[in-house]
């Protein structure tokens, strides 16, 4: 990545008819976008909540993005994350990337891994058990 482009984060979520899964990517995405103010971040939902992952896309129109990183707002891959997510998003499996248009210009559009095994994963489940340790 060059530092000089101006970068796009779209924050996939799997989309429920309860609110908390659509509150949850909503507020990551806003963190990253607080955190890291030279990024653009839209969010995009599989089903049942909008922005639809196309109209997430569309959201970076005017923004004059580069590149976007759809990142998947899921613990680990499913088939969700390996088959359906990249079909919507008309994504090669193989290579991870595609190009689409953008206010008339070639964007690069690349898909990211879920969240996985991370240590500010477990260290937030650590915290989770002290949490509720706590409150007992």
């Amino acid at each position: 990545m060059i530092m000089s482009e101006k970068i796009g984060i779209l924050a996939l979520g799997h989309g429920s008819k309860h609110p908390h899964n659509k509150d949850v990517v909503t507020g990551v995405a806003e963190l990253i976008a607080k955190k890291y103010s030279n990024v653009v971040v839209r969010t995009g939902f599989m089903n049942m909540n909008s922005p639809t992952m196309k109209e997430g896309l569309d959201a970076f129109q005017g923004t004059g993005v580069s590149t976007i990183v759809a990142v998947p707002i899921f613990l680990a891959h499913g088939v969700h994350t390996m088959e359906d997510i990249p079909q919507i998003l008309g994504i090669s499996r193989e290579t991870r990337r595609t190009t689409i248009k953008i206010d008339g210009r070639d964007v690069t559009l690349i898909y990211s891994e879920p969240l996985g095994t991370d240590e500010l994963i477990a260290d937030l489940a650590f915290r989770r058990a002290k949490e509720a340790l706590l409150a007992d």
